[in-house]
């Protein structure tokens, strides 16, 4: 009854497609005819193109078919075929997606009805050929670069030659593309595979392939070395995955069933002539599961059939139901095994018509893939869904894994080449995804399983550079993850868009190809996505341009800004612009185009969240797409308060180092140096929190803050009101020359900066705009328990503070001083000449404006500005890899999380220690000192200490923690 209701919604739907389809006119195309293919050619997704015979890309010509294509074949016979060829030097771009797949079957097919042709309708045309100019090894001598006619075009026809020298060659694109009902012959032993690939180059991409219903093989490779992944093959007359003449090409993620028409699973030959001629075939293969008719089905049929000097590799598979043996490795092809070439590892094997038995199942030459333990094989269920091989029992067929599968266990690494996905599975799928059943035929009649339809997402293997661009290959999608090893260069802006993750390994590198304006790369976690960029001290996460050389940290420096865009992380927290106050509203992010829908940001959920980004490096973007529109180091649109945001760098950024836009988010242990703008910004309603933010500039910087809180008209809310604690903002010097403000608040802005370090600024220390008078009176503006130092305006407070400003220095309960905080180095000109710490004897160890107590976000520091006496910002920075600054007290930061108890007579202290290092406790009744050993000394391990010190109780006391 199922299956009855299953059926009579597809053919409502059919009546519905016969309609649409009616519509389209039907192209025929001919070999020299009107409609022959010609220069460049697009054949559009409202057409139905018919095939006369056979059509020829001929060199020199492109053929550019639309997803959702339907191209059918006349029947023809010998001869007089009907297939589509594409000659050595042309080329094709068949892209069709997994919504609309690009379709080639039979003139007879009613695609109104996905149930009139089924899988025993086979070689009703011929198929799809692609020639390349890639190596073979017959029939001409070894080793030379030669060329052959492919089997399915006569040998008078010279566009059916292929071969030649380079293995790099490009044919063109094939993406979800659906192959049906093909396979006529055109003599003996000289038939149409469904797709013919003959000495296709590496260069050419072949993924989400199905052959279905084809008279001969399902996929053959004639040489060359392309490689193929997402490949289904079902009911094929002959083997399922082909391969001779050398080809040397990979693959992954194969799946094929068939019924008693099927011979093998894999035939695989290494040169038809004499079995002497080099390239020996040797592709290496991961992740197939092949599925026979069934060990009882009465017909034979291996899984793999190794003939003629063939090598290869295969791992990590399941083959499973065939007639006869598992691996059948005729004698002409054993030295290969001996030799190492002919491998098979980590693979399962169940259900042959031979037996249960190693002795059973594997011929002589191959008996060493079950007795050798290394291999990894077993002769166990690999327990699949379902395999149901009946036409008209619906979703009985599924491939993917059940729960406690000896599949789920992971093999062998794939190699990080570029090619492999890095998947912790055997065989072509895994138990969730099942990314054959969505844009197949198979899935349209109902003989392959629709639950679990999606694209899959496996991360690639380590090891290369992978390209990403939106909505091509590597796009991400779904739950992305990116490996430690490769390198991703973003080509343009790269989306984690609405309900999709990413996350990224510690020690990963991300480059951004250069761009301008709209075209500037740049990562964009989307509202509603999410990123998981969970770097550590040791190995933090790195964004960079593409021309750094990551194995030389003098290559780019400090004035090699604007070389990519940023990250940018949008969320759903809220704004107050540039709709009405109050409202929960969305706006577009600065450095994308207002036209992106994925620009846009903002909602009314405050406690967001959009993931995890700690120790991350973001070096050299800011690009500008326009007049004012420029992309800052790291972007925060509307992002929430569930979000976490820690151990940060931006180095050399064209624009603002970290700008907030909005939100709740808050961030600490932050670095930020030589921008060419802001250090730090923020507007549109920003009230997040932050503390440990360190900057520092040279003649490019403007202000270290620079603060707004409505840029519309100054008066909508929430306006922005964040609460900073312990910052050091270091300018590129009093006498350098240039303006700049250590903080600059303006447009309505609020927002408190407590126990922090402002120096070395060409203007003022802070100027408080007009429009911003209004807050400071308010109290929403406030600025207290600081130390403020070397500035180009003067050295009083009438000089460095903006008159709505000078409040913060007349009113002494703020505590803010005019006085050297004394810190270690400020000279970026000598070789780790930067040291923010401050020195023992500095006023910035009598904090008093210490963070509040039984707040989650912030630390009890006992010192003023980003440092005490440990060095965070030392070890994962580029700033101290390229010896600005220094390694000295470099550590795990060193909060002494105070709390005392006078009763007891006791202080609690709590900290986390570098490696390696010692620290002792030290009091005094007053900053200055003199010190004393309190008696308590940590071995830095790494770990967390807490200890009590017992203490006489006094009026004031001040402790500090000493390297050792």
């Amino acid at each position: 009854m199922i299956t009855e209701i299953r059926k009579r919604i597809s053919c409502l739907f059919a009546m519905s497609l016969t309609v649409s389809v009616a519509a389209a006119a039907d192209i025929a195309v001919s070999d020299g005819g009107v409609n022959d293919i010609v220069g460049n050619t697009t054949w559009t997704s409202d057409n139905v193109y018919l095939l006369e015979g056979r059509v020829f890309v001929e060199a020199g010509e492109t053929l550019t078919i639309e997803p959702g294509v339907v191209i059918k074949g006349k029947p023809g016979s010998n001869e007089n075929a009907s297939a589509l060829v594409v000659a050595r030097g042309g080329k094709i771009f068949a892209e069709g997606t997994a919504a609309d797949p690009i379709i080639f079957t039979a003139e007879a097919d009613d695609m109104g009805d996905p149930f009139d042709l089924g899988p025993t309708d086979r070689g009703r045309w011929g198929g799809l050929i692609v020639l390349g100019a890639a190596t073979l090894n017959s029939p001409a001598a070894a080793g030379s670069p030669i060329m052959d006619n492919i089997e399915g075009i006569p040998t008078s026809e010279p566009r059916g030659q292929f071969g030649g020298s380079d293995d790099n060659d490009n044919s063109g694109v094939i993406r979800y593309v659906s192959i049906r009902h093909g396979g006529v012959s055109i003599g003996s032993n000289n038939e149409i595979n469904g797709l013919t690939l003959g000495g296709v180059g590496r260069g050419t991409t072949v993924e989400f392939v199905e052959v279905y219903a084809n008279l001969d093989d399902g996929v053959e490779f004639f040489g060359g070395t392309v490689g193929v992944k997402h490949a289904v093959v079902s009911y094929c007359g002959d083997d399922s995955f082909d391969y001779d003449q050398g080809w040397r090409g990979k693959g992954q993620f194969w799946l094929t069933i068939g019924d008693n028409a099927m011979d093998n699973g894999g035939e695989h030959d290494g040169d038809v002539d004499d079995f002497t001629k080099l390239p020996l075939s040797n592709p290496l293969i991961y992740n197939v599961t092949y599925i026979g008719p069934g060990s009882g089905a009465g017909t034979g049929g291996d899984a793999l059939r190794m003939r003629e000097n063939a090598a290869g590799k295969y791992y990590n598979s399941i083959f499973t139901g065939f007639g006869d043996q598992a691996v059948r490795v005729d004698s002409n092809a054993g030295a290969r095994v001996t030799a190492g070439d002919l491998d098979i590892q980590q693979s399962l094997f169940f259900d042959f018509g031979a037996g249960s038995t190693a002795a059973d199942i594997a011929s002589t030459d191959a008996q060493v893939f079950f007795t050798d333990m290394a291999k990894g094989n077993a002769i166990s269920d690999p327990m699949l869904m379902g395999i149901g091989r009946i036409f008209d029992a619906a979703d009985t067929f599924d491939p993917r894994l059940q729960g406690g599968s000896p599949a789920l266990m992971a093999g062998l690494d794939e190699p990080g080449d570029g090619f492999f996905n890095d998947v912790s599975f055997k065989g072509a799928f895994d138990g969730t995804v099942n990314w054959a059943s969505a844009w197949t035929i198979m899935g349209a009649t109902d003989l392959i399983s629709e639950a679990g339809a999606a694209e899959p997402n496996y991360a690639l293997a380590q090891g290369q550079t992978i390209t990403l661009i939106d909505g091509g290959a590597n796009d991400i999608q779904g739950n992305a993850v990116w490996r430690k090893g490769n390198t991703y260069l973003l080509e343009g802006r790269v989306f984690v868009e609405a309900g999709e993750t990413l996350t990224i390994e510690p020690g990963v590198v991300i480059k951004g190809k250069p761009g301008s304006n709209e075209n500037a790369s740049a990562l964009v976690v989307a509202r509603g996505g999410k990123i998981f960029a969970e770097g550590t001290a040791a190995d933090p996460i790195i964004f960079t341009a593409e021309a750094d050389d990551m194995g030389d940290p003098f290559d780019l420096g400090p004035t090699d800004r604007g070389r990519w865009g940023g990250l940018i992380v949008l969320g759903a927290a809220t704004l107050n612009s540039p709709a009405a106050a109050g409202s929960p509203i969305m706006d577009n992010i600065e450095g994308i185009p207002t036209s992106e829908p994925r620009g846009q940001f903002g909602g009314s959920n405050d406690d967001d969240n959009s993931g995890v980004i700690r120790y991350v490096s973001i070096r050299h973007g800011g690009v500008s797409i326009g007049s004012n529109n420029e992309i800052n180091g790291l972007t925060l649109g509307g992002v929430g308060r569930g979000t976490t945001v820690e151990f940060i760098e931006v180095y050399a950024n064209l624009d603002d180092g970290v700008e907030f836009f909005g939100g709740t988010v808050g961030v600490k242990y932050a670095v930020v140096t030589f921008c060419g703008d802001d250090s730090f910004d923020y507007d549109q309603g920003w009230r997040g929190k932050g503390q440990f933010w360190f900057t520092i500039g040279d003649n490019a910087m403007d202000n270290g803050g620079e603060h707004d809180g409505d840029v519309d008209d100054f008066t909508k809310t929430p306006f922005s009101n964040p609460t900073i604690y312990n910052v050091t903002y270091v300018g590129p010097g009093s006498g350098a020359g240039t303006g700049g403000d250590a903080l600059r608040m303006r447009e309505n802005a609020g927002g408190k900066y407590y126990n922090s370090i402002f120096t070395g600024f060409g203007d003022q220390a802070v100027r408080v705009d007009s429009n911003a008078a209004a807050r400071v009176a308010a109290g929403d503006l406030d600025i207290a328990g600081n130390i403020f130092f070397d500035f180009g305006a003067g050295s009083t407070a009438t000089d460095i503070a903006s008159a709505d400003a000078l409040v913060f220095f007349t009113d002494m309960s703020k505590a803010n001083q005019i006085v050297d905080p004394m810190l270690g180095g400020l000279d970026i000109n000598v070789v780790f000449g930067l040291d923010p710490r401050p020195a023992m004897a500095s006023p910035a160890f009598a904090p008093s404006r210490v963070a509040p107590a039984g707040d989650d976000f912030f630390v009890q520091a006992n010192f003023v500005g980003a440092f005490g006496v440990a060095n965070w910002a030392a070890g994962w920075t580029i700033l101290n890899e390229s010896e600005f600054l220094t390694s000295a007290g470099m550590a795990t930061p060193v909060p002494l999380e105070l709390g005392f108890t006078p009763a007891l007579g006791k202080l609690t202290l709590g900290f986390a220690t570098g490696a390696g290092i010692t620290y002792q406790l030290q009091s005094s009744p007053n900053a200055a000192g003199p010190w004393t050993d309190v008696g308590v000394s940590v071995s830095g391990d790494g770990a967390v200490h807490i200890f009590d010190a017992i203490i006489g109780i006094e009026p004031s006391l001040f402790f500090r923690i000493v390297e050792q």
